[in-house]
C-alpha cells in the first residue's frame, strides 16, 4: 500500500511542478538578465543601480522556486506521512530509501509530465523555444561576448576574412527567398539557416547543442508557397547589427541609415568567417542592406550585391497583403511581433516602421494601398541613388521568367565558378483590383521604368 502512495503522491507533487514551470523560467530570465549586466561595461551610478535591481529579481525568483521545492516535497511526502500516522507505522516515510520506493517515485513523477496531456501550442513556438529564444536574442551583451569568444577560437584555427561574398537585398516580397535558396542549391555557397537560430552570432557552439533533423520541410509563415525546414537559408544577419550598434538605426517609428565604420565592417567579416564552409562564399538575404550599403561599399569593394525589385503596384499590393496577414498573426499570437523584432524585421504587421533614407515623410494609412505604393517609390528611387559598383539589378519578372539563366548571370557576376540548377518558370502574375492615386502610381512606374534600364538582360 506504502508504495502506491508514494506513486500518487509524487505524480500529484511534480504535477504541481509541471503546472508552475513558469517560475523555472522566470529564474532562468531573472538570471541571464543578471548575467548580461555584469558583461556589459561601466561602472556608474545608473549602472550599479540596475545591477543591484537585476540582483533582486534573482533573489526574489530563487526564493519562489524554493518556496515551490518546497511544496513539492510536501505534497509528494503527504500520503505516504499521514498513511505512517494513520497506521502508526514508524517505517513508512523509509520507504522512500528503498528501491521499490524510489521506483515508485520516479514512476509517478514521470507520469505527471505524461497524463494529462500538453495543451497544444496555438503559435508555432513551444514555451521552451520562446525561452531560449528570449535568453539569445533579448540579452544581446551575452550573445555579443559568445560570439567574440568564438571569433578568437576561429582566429586561432587559422581563420581569415574573406571579403568576397554575396549579398541579395531588395523589398521584401521581391523575389529575394526565392533567389537565396537557389543560389544555396549550387553547393558554392554558405549561408545563416533556421538551425542557427536562437543563436545565430555563435553558430559553432550552438551546433555542438542543437542538431535538428533536417529535411523536413513546410511552408513559412507568409503563406507564400515557399518551403522551409531546418537547414533552409534565411535572413538572420540583423542580431549581430542590433548588437554592434545597440540597435542605433532601429528608431521609434521609421529605419534609418547607418554608417559601418572600419571596425564594424572588419567585425562583420569575421562574422561572416563563423558561418562559412571551407571552399564556399558567404551568402546572405538581407532587406535591410540598403541602410547600410553605401558604407559597407565604401569599405569594401570585392563584394557582390543583388537588388531585386518587382513591378509596383504588384509589389505594394503583396506587401498589403503580408501586412493584413502578419499584423492578424501577431494579435493572435504575440511572441510572432517579438520574433520580428529580434531580426528588425519591421517590413510589415504591428511592428512595421518604414525605411527612411532622408528627409522624405512616411505618413499614411498602412490599411491603403496608396501607402505601401509610396513606400516601393522612396525605397527604390533611394536605391538609383547608390554605388553601382558589383551591383546587379534583376527585376522579378525576369526571374520568374527565366530562372536559371537569371542564376548564371549572378554567379558569373560573383566570379562563381558554379553551374545553376535547372529551374522551371514561373510566370504567374497578381492581379490588383485596388485603385491608386494617379500620381501616386505614374511616380512609381518613372523609378520602375529606371530600374528595368539599368537592371539585367538576358540576350
Amino acid at each position: 500500500m506504502v508504495w502506491f502512495l508514494i506513486l500518487v503522491s509524487s505524480y500529484l507533487g511534480f504535477l504541481l511542478l509541471r503546472s508552475r514551470l513558469s517560475v523555472l523560467s522566470r529564474l532562468a530570465l531573472d538570471s541571464v538578465h543578471l548575467l548580461d549586466g555584469l558583461l556589459e561595461a561601466g561602472e556608474d551610478d545608473e549602472a550599479l543601480e540596475e545591477l543591484e535591481d537585476r540582483t533582486a529579481k534573482v533573489l526574489v525568483s530563487l526564493l519562489l522556486l524554493l518556496a515551490l521545492a518546497l511544496a513539492v516535497v510536501l505534497v509528494c511526502t503527504a500520503l505516504p506521512w499521514a498513511w505512517g500516522e494513520v497506521q502508526d507505522d514508524p517505517d513508512a516515510m523509509a520507504a522512500f530509501g528503498r528501491w521499490p520506493g524510489i521506483l515508485a517515485l520516479s514512476i509517478g513523477g514521470t507520469l505527471s509530465f505524461v497524463f494529462p496531456k500538453w495543451k497544444a501550442q496555438e503559435g508555432a513556438y513551444s514555451p521552451l523555444d520562446q525561452l531560449l529564444h528570449r535568453i539569445a536574442l533579448d540579452h544581446p551583451t551575452l550573445h555579443r561576448w559568445l560570439h567574440d569568444w568564438e571569433v578568437k577560437r576561429w582566429r586561432k584555427r587559422g581563420g581569415e576574412r574573406e571579403p568576397r561574398f554575396l549579398l541579395v537585398t531588395g523589398l521584401a516580397r521581391a523575389g529575394t527567398t526565392s533567389l537565396l535558396q537557389r543560389l544555396e542549391e549550387t553547393g558554392a555557397f554558405s549561408s545563416l539557416n533556421y538551425a542557427n537560430m536562437p543563436f545565430v552570432m555563435a553558430p559553432g557552439t550552438w551546433r555542438r547543442f542543437y542538431k535538428p533533423k533536417t529535411g523536413e520541410l513546410k511552408e513559412r509563415s507568409h503563406g507564400d508557397g515557399i518551403l522551409v525546414g531546418a537547414d533552409s537559408a534565411e535572413a538572420l544577419e540583423e542580431p549581430f547589427f542590433l548588437a554592434h550598434t545597440e540597435g542605433a538605426f532601429v528608431r521609434e517609428d521609421h529605419l534609418a541609415p547607418h554608417v559601418v565604420n572600419a571596425e564594424l565592417h572588419d567585425q562583420y567579416l569575421d562574422f561572416q568567417g563563423l558561418v562559412r564552409s571551407p571552399g564556399t562564399t558567404y551568402l546572405a538575404k538581407n532587406n535591410n542592406a540598403l541602410l547600410r550599403y553605401p558604407s559597407l561599399r565604401e569599405h569594401n569593394r570585392a563584394f557582390t550585391a543583388v537588388l531585386m525589385f518587382r513591378e509596383p503596384l504588384a509589389h505594394a499590393a503583396s506587401l498589403l497583403a503580408m501586412h493584413g496577414r502578419y499584423t492578424a498573426m501577431q494579435d493572435g499570437d504575440p511572441f510572432v511581433r517579438t520574433y520580428m523584432d529580434w531580426l528588425a524585421h519591421h517590413e510589415f504587421g504591428g511592428g512595421h516602421k518604414p525605411f527612411r533614407f532622408g528627409s522624405e515623410s512616411a505618413a499614411g494609412d498602412p490599411e491603403m494601398l496608396d501607402y505601401w505604393l509610396d513606400r516601393w517609390t522612396d525605397y527604390y528611387r533611394h536605391a538609383l541613388t547608390v554605388d553601382g559598383h558589383r551591383l546587379l539589378l534583376v527585376s522579378h519578372a525576369t526571374w520568374s521568367a527565366s530562372p536559371t539563366a537569371v542564376l548564371q548571370a549572378v554567379l558569373t557576376e560573383a566570379d562563381i565558378e558554379a553551374e545553376a540548377p535547372r529551374i522551371e518558370p514561373h510566370t504567374r502574375q497578381r492581379d490588383v483590383n485596388d485603385t491608386v492615386d494617379p500620381k501616386r502610381l505614374e511616380a512609381a512606374r518613372a523609378v520602375y521604368d529606371q530600374l528595368v534600364e539599368r537592371a539585367l538582360h538576358l540576350d
